[in-house]
């Protein structure tokens, strides 16, 4: 097969068929990756659940120049999926804005900080070797290091003339470490002799910090800062979000504005296929198939948003790669039902409303009327052909 042939056929393989092409022969599928631009690539890594994307990626020639191309969700996602002992080599070739937005998805349960997640990531740090952990320690926020290392260790200032502390141990002379367990004494350890020879300004910081900052405002300061970075990647802050359980009455949704709407020709023009898996043989899916494309990828947004805004609520962690999921099938069914109850009670078709109503205030209303579309409904979509595991689900 020629050069030009093989660039087409790899044009036309999904991530899906990639990675069983390189299952059966690596070398023939590394000839057709090398026929992609690691944009198309990173794209490919998306087809693939996410528990199947480090496989694709050490399948190519040159992942540190695809792995960076990844959304930052994307890539927590597929780290967390693939198991964190893979974590190394993806934080290794991952941005300053990738690493920083894992720490934020993964290390919070609810609005603290989760210290057994922290403790992953700052392995995964230590492990990739001392320029990323110089790198983690620069570009994550002092306050997630000062919260991690208050809970890992002890400190003690020792007057030059004082008795050295058994079982301590020191970088600069003064200050004084001790691990809460063998496994804190040697992270604490690698970190600021790291710390101390290669970013000596932040070492201090995190000294002073780990003396004088009191955990609780250390937190509050830490969560201020992620909430504003998650709000960038599509996620509201926690007051925000639970506004998705307010209750509202069918007589209190209000419909938008319709004068831009008037002219905007519809009829089946959204393919069922295209829809998340979530909104497929629903009332919102077949409302959809009806809108102008333009209008039925802003809703599939505003939905998603929603689904993102249920997430925060109920305290998911959003870097594991089913918690998503998980909400946007939970924000479809409160959405589509009060689709229903709003159309049933207006005489209005579905496709209207969903034209011209929140998708928030749908959702609303849905989890009013409904209480058991307010709990997430187990998954129905496994599939008998085993490869299909390797599909991304959304």
């Amino acid at each position: 097969m020629s050069h030009e042939s093989q660039v087409d056929r790899s044009l036309r393989l999904s991530g899906v068929e990639l990675l069983r092409r390189g299952r059966r022969d690596r070398r023939s599928a590394r000839e057709l990756m090398r026929g992609r631009t690691p944009a198309e690539l990173a794209s490919a890594c998306q087809d693939l659940r996410p528990e199947s994307r480090n496989e694709l990626l050490m399948l190519m020639d040159a992942p540190e120049q695809v792995v960076p191309l990844l959304p930052e969700a994307e890539l927590c996602i597929t780290i967390r999926a693939g198991g964190m002992s893979e974590a190394a080599w993806l934080l290794e070739l991952a941005t300053a804005e990738q690493r920083q937005a894992c720490v934020d998805l993964d290390v919070w349960s609810e609005t603290h900080l989760s210290h057994a997640r922290a403790t992953e990531w700052i392995d995964a740090l230590i492990e990739a070797g001392r320029e990323t952990l110089v790198r983690g320690l620069t570009e994550l926020d002092p306050e997630f290091w000062i919260l991690s290392l208050q809970r890992m260790a002890d400190l003690v200032v020792v007057g030059r003339e004082d008795e050295r502390p058994e079982g301590f141990f020191t970088e600069d002379g003064v200050v004084y470490f001790r691990g809460q367990c063998d496994e804190d004494f040697a992270r604490i350890k690698e970190v600021m002799q790291t710390a101390f020879s290669q970013a000596q300004p932040h070492y201090w910081k995190l000294v002073y910090g780990m003396l004088f900052e009191l955990p609780s405002e250390t937190e509050e300061y830490a969560k201020r800062w992620r909430d504003g970075r998650l709000a960038d990647l599509g996620f509201p802050d926690f007051e925000w979000a639970m506004r998705v359980y307010s209750p509202l009455h069918v007589d209190e949704v209000e419909t938008l504005d319709t004068d831009a709407l008037e002219g905007a020709s519809a009829g089946a023009l959204v393919p069922q296929a295209e829809l998340p898996r979530q909104l497929r043989g629903t009332l919102v899916g077949e409302a959809l198939s009806e809108l102008p494309p333009e209008r039925a990828a802003d809703v599939i947004g505003y939905i998603l948003g929603v689904a993102n805004a249920v997430a925060v609520a109920d305290g998911l962690s959003l870097g594991d790669g089913e918690s998503v999921p998980r909400s946007l099938e939970k924000a479809v069914h409160g959405i589509d039902r009060g689709l229903r109850e709003l159309a049933q009670r207006t005489a209005t078709s579905p496709a209207r409303l969903l034209e011209t109503t929140r998708p928030l205030d749908l959702c609303r209303l849905g989890f009013t009327l409904d209480h058991v579309v307010r709990e997430p409904r187990a998954s129905g979509d496994d599939e008998a052909d085993a490869d299909s595991a390797e599909l991304s689900p959304a």
